[in-house]
Order: C-alpha cells, then structure tokens, then sequence
C-alpha cells in the first residue's frame, strides 16, 4: 500500500515532466506483468493435461490397523507419466454436513509409476487432530476426502 501511494504521485509528476519515456515505461510495465499473469493462470489451470489425471480419494480409518496413522488415502496416476510429488489437503466432515472439521496439508514424495496406485495410511496433525476437537472423536466418525494441490511429474 505504501509503494502505491508513493508511486502514483512519481508516475504522474514523470508523466508531465516526460509523457513519451514515461507511457513507454508504463506499458513495457504493464505488458510484462499481463504476460506473467496469462502464464502463471494457464499454469494453474491446466486440469485437462497429465495433472488432471491425478486423483486422491480417502476411505477413512477403515482400513488402517496403525493408531498413530488413523487414515487411509489412496493416490492414483492415470497419466502416462511417472508421478514424483503430490500436494494434497486431506479433509473431514460430518457425515450429512458440508463444513470441514479437519483440514490439513500434506505431501507425498512417493513416486507413482504410469497408471498406477499409491495407497497408505496417514498420520493426522497431533496440534490440529481429532483430539482437539470437542468430544474428542474417531476417525471413522467422519467422511474423509482428498483434493489434490498440487503435482510434479518427472523431467
């Protein structure tokens, strides 16, 4: 906020003083900026390519014997390349409720070949688990699900 009110008062008095120089800079600045958003979005939002075929799904503490790792996620590589790194935010709710109770982020550096599966259980956050919730409940109280961040396939 600072930058803006100090810089808008030295564009305008560079505008008077020298508009041709002046314009220049500014929408050299401005294309420059327009660029690195445009990339930066497509990068983000490329859901139809090799990062789409990423998908993350949870069944909860069903399936895992370990108490200190309460919560099974299965990681799955559609694609045809080979997975080096997942992002990916594990989230618990009530059933029948649409409010998160948990969230939390975690990362996988598992690499997962060309259409293949990845499945484990997970540890919760033991400053933000289950237990810090009022009435302390189980992981099988809640619907777990997992949203993907994030994705590195291999070079």
């Amino acid at each position: 906020m600072i930058f803006l009110i100090v810089a808008v008062p030295i564009i305008i008095v560079c505008l008077l003083l020298f508009p041709r120089p002046t314009l220049t800079a500014l929408v050299l600045f401005l294309s420059v900026g327009a660029v690195v958003g445009v990339y930066i979005y497509v990068q983000q939002s490329d859901s139809s390519g090799p990062a789409g075929m990423v998908s993350g799904t949870s069944t909860g503490a069903s399936a895992c014997d370990d108490p200190a790792r309460t919560v099974l996620v299965k990681l799955s590589n559609a694609s045809d390349r080979q997975l080096n790194v997942v992002r990916f935010r594990l989230i618990a709710k009530r059933p029948g409720y649409s409010n998160e109770l948990y969230s939390d982020y975690f990362t996988s550096n598992k690499i997962i070949a060309p259409h293949s599966v990845f499945e484990t259980c997970w540890a919760l956050n033991q400053y933000r688990g289950l237990e810090t919730l009022p009435g302390k409940p189980l992981a099988s109280d809640f619907e777990w699900s997992v949203e993907i961040s994030s994705v590195e396939f291999a070079g």
